[in-house]
């Protein structure tokens, strides 16, 4: 193998791949790069695979001269490092017959020793029997209101992914770990040449990757379905994921609610509110906090529906007791929450107003949006561009 790759072009096409490397692996020919070079093609594939996940990247045309066809597995952490300190100019890789590669510019040069790459695991093949197509930045933005809501070696094997669900070309993204629920819907649609209907579950895991690779464009990004795997096109790169092979829950059974209280809050105050009451707890033990929402009594514009929402927490540093102005509808209520999971549904919303529905302290809040022109506070839960579920923690007596 023999090829010649501008320095930034090269680690353009190495970075997106070293995000399926395992760090430690029985596997050595795991822990690197496939680096293809196709001489008749013209083109230079860097391929990462970890068994579950894997990335594809193809440099082609002018971006590469091929001297030499051939294929070769080498490191990846060593030779991503490498490129990346090179100086500026174009990047000669030479591979000799003892699959010795050298590394070299004008002014400097490494040697690694790699691996036959006939040895590098079998990428699963990757034209799907299912495919559409919907805008990158909008993919991106649903990954990132719903995978953190995904759970982390969970037992039942559905819970460790987020589920895609296509009904009537409209595309929702589910996550739930038992202890909170997002939903994240597109009413933009899918851009597909057939009605589609179908669900699948991809792996948190691999989700948390994507959104890496996947920037903020609005141009397409390919989506395609085989029996087993999800493959993500966009650009120059080929992401793909095995899919999780099991039964989701039935989320919308979850989010049935008899609302008894209803708040109107600005998410970005109570957010900061919910940061300041967290400043002396550890969130590694279950960080609690209480949430006190009553009607002001006596307000400057004499609102019947003004009210304050108190948040406090305690730990063994101290006390911490934080307000947020706040409309309030039906009955005071006292409730408490992990404050990871409540901060977490919350970061995501950019809206300026939302709806805070409760319906008792042993019971689900339900985080929807707002619509201040309407003013409607009936929102559909099965319909709403997004809706978040926290469960309480109940308090002491």
């Amino acid at each position: 193998m023999n090829f010649i790759c501008e320095k930034n072009i090269l680690n353009a096409a190495v970075n997106p791949a070293l995000s399926t490397v395992p760090s430690k692996n029985f596997n050595q020919s795991l822990e690197g790069f496939l680096l293809t070079a196709d001489k008749n093609d013209g083109t230079l594939i860097v391929s990462s695979y970890d068994m579950e996940k894997g990335v594809k990247v193809t440099v082609l045309g002018d971006n590469v001269k091929i001297i030499e066809s051939g294929k070769i597995i080498i490191n990846a952490e060593k030779f991503s490092s490498i490129v990346k300190n090179m100086p500026d100019g174009d990047i000669s890789v030479d591979v000799d017959s003892n699959l010795t590669m050298t590394i070299k510019n004008k002014k400097s040069e490494f040697t690694l020793h790699g691996l036959d790459g006939e040895t590098f695991p079998l990428i699963p093949n990757l034209k799907g029997d299912k495919s559409f197509k919907i805008p990158r930045k909008t993919l991106k933005n649903m990954i990132a209101s719903t995978v953190f809501a995904a759970a982390v070696n969970n037992s039942r094997p559905a819970m460790n992914g987020a589920l895609f669900e296509i009904k009537n070309n409209q595309l929702n993204v589910i996550g739930c770990d038992g202890n909170r629920m997002a939903i994240k819907r597109s009413f933009e649609g899918i851009i597909s040449t057939e009605d589609l209907d179908f669900k699948f579950i991809v792996p948190g895991k691999s989700l948390a990757e994507l959104i890496k690779l996947i920037g903020d464009d609005d141009d397409a990004v390919e989506i395609e379905l085989t029996q087993k795997h999800i493959i993500f096109s966009f650009n120059n790169i080929v992401f793909f994921s095995r899919l999780i092979e099991s039964n989701y829950i039935d989320y919308e059974r979850a989010i049935k609610i008899d609302p008894k209280t209803t708040v109107v809050i600005d998410p970005k105050n109570f957010l900061s509110s919910l940061e300041r009451a967290g400043v002396l707890l550890d969130d590694k033990n279950r960080p609690l906090i209480t949430l006190d929402f009553k009607k002001e009594e006596i307000n400057i514009g004499n609102k019947d529906d003004a009210g304050i929402l108190q948040i406090t927490s305690s730990s063994s540093l101290g006390n911490v007791c934080d307000e947020c102005d706040i409309d309030i509808y039906g009955e005071d209520l006292k409730i408490g929450f992990n404050k990871k999971y409540l901060a977490e549904a919350l970061k995501p919303i950019k809206e300026n107003k939302i709806l805070l529905s409760l319906e008792s302290a042993t019971k689900s809040l339900v985080i929807l949006p707002y619509d201040e022109k309407t003013g409607d506070k009936n929102i559909d839960i099965y319909s709403s561009k997004f809706l978040y579920l926290v469960l309480p923690v109940r308090l002491a007596a």
